[in-house]
């Protein structure tokens, strides 16, 4: 009882002389909810295709459920393996319930019908997938995402301990896709189903998987845990773009959003090496994070609280910052700290932060900057006195600021410019 679901070991496979996979070895452990990522091409389908031995091994060894893979016919396969394809089209046109009920072939001799135990399976898997209520309809008869949710049902009928999840939910609205990857998410949780997903999109891998591998050029360049997979520099050598990870406020689970702001930024605007530290809060400091790391500068960034969406930017981008408990001011500490980066920096740049008891020492020390004569840059998106949280202590210490010598922006769109002056 110690083996895993699946071990595969020294896989390769190629497509016309093409090496599509190149000797991949690795484990999926019983009742597991691993994904598979990667761009087209990556290898993922063949690799599903080899593990329910829709193509025959060419290289390499897979064991499912502690068999070798070579030792099992289809209906023994079928049996401890169910594939939810990506494509749905049928070269029949039977009824719903006909093509359901066909999930129990690995289960039906050769010249007995159904028993009332197939019966019984196949009602409850289309109440729960809510194909019962077109189940006399003839299957070409249906829409896309109607066609996905027979298919699906047809996989659960087959009641095998490993599910491998094809793109289940392409066809589907989001309303389905959310009730779908739940439904299999508590099969792995409550059933003990082993759940393998091939997906496009990495968020929903994300809020469902337990573990991540990502292929690459029929590679496995990571397979780990979501938070140690899941990272800017894995998406970007995988997939060749730049992305923003950060963390639903919701659900405590990494997203991942595309970098759209990409084509305002060039490293040909640097024009002389720049260290540069961002006042940070309240999300108000990663989009000049953002773009002044994609510029190519050095870039530091405090004080900011553990839950704060600028610690998250930080750490992704592989920004020094100076972090603060959740929810609590300013320690002595944590200025000290952030005094010295300012210190070691060459410019600061204060956002269009709100100011309160817990972060008005941020804005002391860009006074402190100026004294000792840092360059001071101030972007004032917002009067002062909407961003005032303190009985006024904040206007009137940014107004002694703004009577020194610092550069005034009306917003981070300006600042690349401005440095190719500074």
């Amino acid at each position: 009882m110690g083996y895993p679901s699946i071990s595969v070991s020294n896989l390769s496979f190629s497509y016309n002389e093409n090496l599509t996979l190149k000797n991949l070895s690795f484990e999926i452990e019983k009742n597991s909810f691993v994904s598979i990522l990667g761009p087209n091409g990556a290898g993922k389908s063949t690799l599903v295709n080899l593990i329910s031995k829709v193509m025959p091994i060419e290289a390499g060894e897979i064991v499912i459920e502690g068999k070798n893979i070579r030792d099992l016919n289809h209906i023994e396969i079928a049996k401890k393996v169910a594939v939810v394809p990506q494509y749905t089209s049928l070269g029949f046109n039977f009824s719903v319930y006909e093509i359901i009920l066909m999930g129990r072939y690995p289960y039906l001799s050769r010249f007995k019908g159904e028993k009332q135990e197939d019966y019984r399976i196949v009602n409850e898997v289309m109440e729960l997938t809510h194909t019962d209520i077109f189940k006399d309809r003839k299957y070409n008869e249906l829409s896309g995402g109607e066609r996905q949710r027979v298919i699906i049902a047809q996989t659960l009928v087959q009641d095998s301990p490993i599910i491998i999840l094809d793109e289940p939910t392409s066809h589907l609205d989001i309303n389905f896709q959310i009730e779908f990857m739940e439904l299999f998410y508590s099969l792995y949780k409550k059933k003990g189903k082993t759940i393998i997903g091939i997906f496009h999109d990495i968020n929903l891998a994300i809020q469902y998987s337990e573990k991540i591998m990502l292929l690459k050029e029929g590679n496995i360049y990571c397979y780990g845990d979501v938070k140690d997979v899941i990272n800017r520099t894995n998406i970007m050598s995988v997939f060749k773009s730049d992305v923003y990870i950060g963390k639903n406020p919701f659900t405590g689970k990494l997203y991942v959003s595309p970098n759209f702001n990409l084509r305002f930024y060039s490293k040909e605007t640097k024009s002389k090496e720049i260290r540069i530290h961002v006042i940070g809060g309240g999300g108000a400091a990663s989009p000049i994070l953002n773009m002044l790391h994609n510029s190519g500068y050095i870039t530091s960034t405090g004080v900011v609280n553990n839950l704060d969406t600028d610690l998250y930017t930080a750490e992704q981008l592989g920004i020094t910052f100076v972090n603060e408990a959740p929810f609590s001011p300013i320690s002595r500490e944590a200025q000290a700290r952030n005094l010295e980066l300012i210190k070691a920096s060459d410019l600061v740049i204060l956002p269009c932060l709100e100011f309160g008891n817990g972060n008005f020492l941020n804005l002391a020390a860009v006074n402190e900057a100026i004294n000792i004569g840092k360059k001071v840059i101030i972007i004032e998106s917002a009067n002062i006195d909407l961003r005032d949280h303190v009985d006024g202590k904040a206007v009137k210490l940014y107004s002694e600021i703004i009577a020194k010598s610092v550069l005034v922006l009306k917003s981070n769109e300006e600042i690349l410019n401005t440095l190719k002056n500074i």
